[in-house]
């Protein structure tokens, strides 16, 4: 359980995602799935659930999340390694973060270690939620995958008030909606009845009309969302469980990123094609003890590999790396030619080939980590 006391230079050491630790107390809970209709635009990511000892695997599993986007997977516990390479993952301090030291979190010493790209929310802007919901809404748009930093409803948790001045929980963005086409300024101008769906990654709660049973899945209205920390608070119910605070001034700020892809610093690039990985599983096993000293026993589980073929006339090649360290920044196949050993295992996608190249891999570890990239045969 988190410390009873909260304020923002604890969440600045470390953020206890705990709240969710007591979420038995909210199992009769139903996703809010309210809608506008109209028009969406959606992340295309299978939910996952989170290790909740060692104060909530929350930023490391979201982190996970978009990385699977963008064609690899790994564990939370290498994921928080990476984070906080030089912390004893026991403790609150060795949490991913948003919004902390450095300036943006270690969030983007994550990505980074990841060979991921991120940009990071102006949590400056402390006084202006409108327009740090319409950057949310600006990134899922064109496509990226965002990670932001929201409050949650202690008293239906069961857990001591107020909370944290400016964000309990740390989830991806699943969706937005709009009654307004999401096209041209549209796509970045904040809406009132906009919506936005989150995936709380925590044990199912329940269902509805508009979701499948055991839906960890929850929208909100862009205007309804906005709470400050006594509001967010009050009532009950999926419709007050989560809220983004309506921060002004002193009164605390807002925190996102979004991974916008891969890297790749190739001369003259970048070279490397879309892929994607989904998972036969959406965990990584259930946590026994806490604090968790090690990781729960590993599980095996299927990976799923699809390449996006952007010229079917073009012959590709897609590489498998299972240490982060050895995935190179760029230069894909003349990395692979001067260290091979770098490299697991090596595809051949000839011309011709399209769509879509697709790979099933049976027989993998919840516990490894598994990179792929695809280049043009041609590509450096």
């Amino acid at each position: 359980m988190p410390p009873a006391l909260w304020n923002r230079s604890a969440r600045r050491r470390a953020l206890a995602l705990a709240a969710i630790l007591m979420i038995g107390s909210a199992s009769a809970l139903a996703a809010d799935t309210t809608s506008p209709g109209g028009y969406a635009s959606s992340v295309p990511m299978a939910p996952r659930l989170q290790w909740d000892p060692n104060f909530g695997y929350c930023g490391e599993t979201s982190m996970i999340m978009a990385g699977m986007r963008f064609g690899q997977y790994t564990s939370q516990w290498t994921a928080r390694r990476l984070a906080s390479a030089r912390t004893n993952q026991t403790l609150e301090a060795s949490q991913l973060l948003l919004g902390v030291s450095p300036p943006d979190g270690n969030a983007v010493t994550a990505a980074t270690g990841m060979r991921l790209n991120m940009v990071s929310y102006d949590s400056a802007q402390s006084s202006n939620t409108p327009g740090y919901l319409a950057w949310i809404k600006q990134h899922v748009v064109q496509g990226d995958s965002v990670t932001i930093g929201m409050l949650t409803n202690r008293n239906i948790l069961g857990q001591d008030t107020p909370g944290d001045s400016e964000y309990d929980h740390i989830v991806p963005v699943i969706r937005v909606s709009s009654e307004q086409p999401l096209e041209g300024a549209n796509a970045g101008t904040y809406f009132p009845t906009d919506t936005l769906t989150i995936n709380d990654l925590e044990t199912p709660r329940g269902n509805t009309a508009d979701n499948p049973a055991g839906s960890t899945l929850y929208t909100y209205r862009f205007d309804a969302v906005q709470k400050t920390r006594r509001q967010a608070n009050r009532g009950s119910g999926p419709t007050n469980l989560y809220s983004v605070l309506k921060a002004s001034g002193a009164d605390g700020s807002n925190y996102a990123v979004a991974v916008t892809g891969v890297t790749d610093t190739s001369p003259g690039g970048p070279y490397v094609i879309p892929v994607a990985v989904t998972s036969s599983r959406n965990n990584e096993g259930l946590p026994t003890t806490d604090p968790m000293r090690t990781p729960p026993r590993a599980k095996s589980m299927t990976l799923t590999v699809t390449v996006t073929i952007p010229d079917s006339a073009k012959a590709y090649r897609l590489y498998e790396y299972t240490n982060f360290k050895s995935v190179p920044r760029g230069s894909f196949n003349a990395a692979a030619a001067g260290s091979p050993r770098n490299v697991a295992r090596i595809w051949e996608i000839p011309a011709g080939t399209g769509p879509e190249y697709i790979l099933r891999l049976p027989g993998l570890s919840t516990a490894g980590t598994y990179v792929f990239r695809a280049v043009p045969t041609s590509a450096p």
